[in-house]
């Protein structure tokens, strides 16, 4: 869905093109950042090895310091699965459960869930980044770092 060209790279147009189907609203200039925040041999783009790269770094990033654009356009893009742009109860039913396990399932879908903030049973990228900001501002409050901001 991302790489329109097939070229196996992912430039800012590409992104760009996603983020406005998710109905995401931002600058081009948000995205050409998200690209160059990953973008190793600095040709505008961002290949396998630099998505690999970026996607483990964030994975065991605890400083909170990596740059998580691209890797947030990722991990909304994990969760839904049938491509509509929004995640369904379904798709968060089944990458919680993979996480999580049965015991744990139905807390962490209702604490997913409750993001929906305009009351549709899906959750937009809208959604979900701001499901991400308070995650941050909780976890930073709970190293003590100042959270205003």
């Amino acid at each position: 869905r991302l790489d329109k060209r097939a070229d196996k790279k992912i430039d800012a147009d590409e992104l760009w093109d996603y983020l406005k189907f998710l109905g995401y609203k931002c600058k081009k200039a948000e995205v050409e950042d998200m690209i160059w925040e990953v973008d190793e041999d600095c040709d505008r783009c961002v290949n396998w090895e630099e998505f690999k790269t970026m996607f483990y770094r964030v994975r065991r990033d605890k400083s909170g310091w990596e740059p998580r654009g691209l890797y947030n356009v990722v991990e909304f893009m994990m969760h839904d699965k049938d491509c509509s742009g929004t995640i369904d109860m379904d798709e968060c039913m089944e990458i919680l459960f993979r996480r999580f396990g049965k015991d744990l399932l139905e807390s962490k879908v209702n604490e997913f869930m409750n993001q929906d903030e305009d009351g549709d049973s899906d959750i937009t990228f809208t959604e979900f980044l701001n499901m991400d900001r308070r995650n941050d501002k909780g976890q930073a409050a709970g190293r003590g770092e100042d959270c205003s901001g």
